[in-house]
């Protein structure tokens, strides 16, 4: 293999954090191995932790420099307008490019890579630069089921129809997010199967599918298994805000007859409402409400689980998807956002999008089938498994490190 100077752009990255600083950590770690990176970051949120890591463990960092670059907030104008978030963002990106050029006319990067944040709606500048360029994985692109939005309260079905119109606006009008898709010496990375459909009706480019999020060895795990009397010990985790929808999976479990324990794991602004909704659904003394937990804690939960259910009608893919299938647990989730795609007919139920009603239904179905179907369960769960180490990452980042291969080797033949 080819050793590479890349100039990373990594918003966010940090070795102690999950979604998109961990997304941004995995990817930059996993590259150090084989190439020299130069990894530009948000300093005021990350610089301490990877400090801290680098200090630590000097010897993992050796083909990895970080430059680091603060972006200004303006706290009070998000609370008024949240959407202003972007306009520092977009700021803090200008910024970047500007340094990204100093860097490259010192080390005459061989690529570049704008990783996270990985929403399509700011692919930053660094595509200007005459070099080959990767983007991606590319997120953000589907809308959230329109049925499902009443079912969020009013002020989720407020906020998601509105992002829903805002998203499908911006998805044909956005300038730049055209021009980067554009780049004459380039490669798009879409994080699911639909967003690669949603990138080539929009831009006329076909993209690698590669998933944002990745998973280290999973070969110690053992399912683990439930006995007859033994309720159904059913897991869901999140952030509780109205677009996880846990609702769902409570009038999903209100209509069954089997014995069961929700594990709900995380807190926010929805969880007084949820927990008087489980009330009234007579669900209170099923359910175990933890808040946020530490991870050891938290994967300990996931260890003696039987099945996890996702609810959320907007996300992209969600790390705690694939922890809970490295656990061996079955997931019951919409069919829809990334983790419809991690997710096969193997280790878990894909839910259909179409009615509410119904999802909440087939919901039940999945769970009573799993429940009364042990052998199914665990057959599953050793599916689950297998699962997920196909996206180790160590197998991503040898599949990112072909894409870079065949557009480097590309750009030189066309010199």
């Amino acid at each position: 293999m080819k050793k590479l100077k890349i100039l990373v752009s990594a918003y966010a990255c940090s070795p102690d954090q999950g979604s998109e600083p961990g997304v941004g950590w995995n990817f930059v770690n996993g590259l150090g191995k084989n190439h020299e990176v130069s990894v530009i970051v948000e300093k005021r949120k990350w610089e301490t932790a990877i400090a801290n890591f680098i200090k630590a463990n000097p010897k993992k960092c050796e083909n990895i420099k970080f430059y680091f670059i603060e972006k200004r907030r303006g706290k009070f104008l998000r609370k008024i307008w949240p959407p202003s978030y972007y306009w520092f963002y977009r700021a803090w990106q200008k910024k970047a490019y500007r340094l990204a050029l100093e860097l490259d006319d010192r080390e005459n990067f061989d690529l570049i890579h704008q990783l996270t944040m990985v929403g399509y709606r700011e692919p930053g500048y660094l595509w200007r630069i005459d070099k080959p360029f990767v983007w991606g994985p590319i997120g953000g692109l589907e809308n959230s089921p329109w049925r499902f939005l009443p079912g969020l309260g009013f002020k989720g079905m407020v906020f998601y129809s509105a992002r829903n119109i805002i998203n499908s606006w911006q998805k044909r009008f956005s300038i730049r997010p055209k021009m980067a898709a554009a780049h004459e010496k380039s490669i798009l990375l879409a994080a699911s199967p639909n967003g690669a459909k949603i990138i080539n009706k929009l831009w006329r480019r076909k993209a690698e599918i590669l998933c944002e999020v990745g998973q280290y060895s999973t070969d110690l795990i053992v399912p683990q298994n439930r006995t007859n009397d033994e309720p159904l010990k059913i897991i869901w985790s999140g952030l509780h805000t109205p677009r996880k929808n846990l609702p769902l999976l409570l009038k999903a479990l209100s209509l069954g007859d089997y014995k069961f324990e929700l594990h709900i794991l995380g807190t926010g602004e929805m969880t007084k409402k949820w927990k008087r909704i489980a009330e009234k659904l007579g669900l209170s003394s099923n359910c175990i409400w933890y808040g946020w937990l530490d991870y050891k804690k938290a994967i300990d939960i996931f260890s003696k689980g039987h099945v996890f259910v996702i609810t959320s009608i907007s996300d992209l893919t969600a790390t705690v998807t694939l922890e809970a299938l490295s656990y061996g647990l079955p997931i019951i989730c919409l069919d829809h956002c990334g983790f419809a795609y991690v997710v096969n007919d193997k280790c878990g139920i894909k839910i259909s999008v179409d009615r509410p009603k119904q999802a909440a239904e087939d919901i039940n179905a999945g769970l009573s089938k799993l429940y009364n179907n042990e052998s199914l369960r665990q057959l599953m769960a050793k599916e689950a498994i297998i699962r997920a180490r196909d996206f180790q990452w160590d197998i991503k980042i040898e599949r990112l490190n072909k894409i870079y291969s065949s557009l480097t080797d590309f750009s030189s033949l066309g010199k």
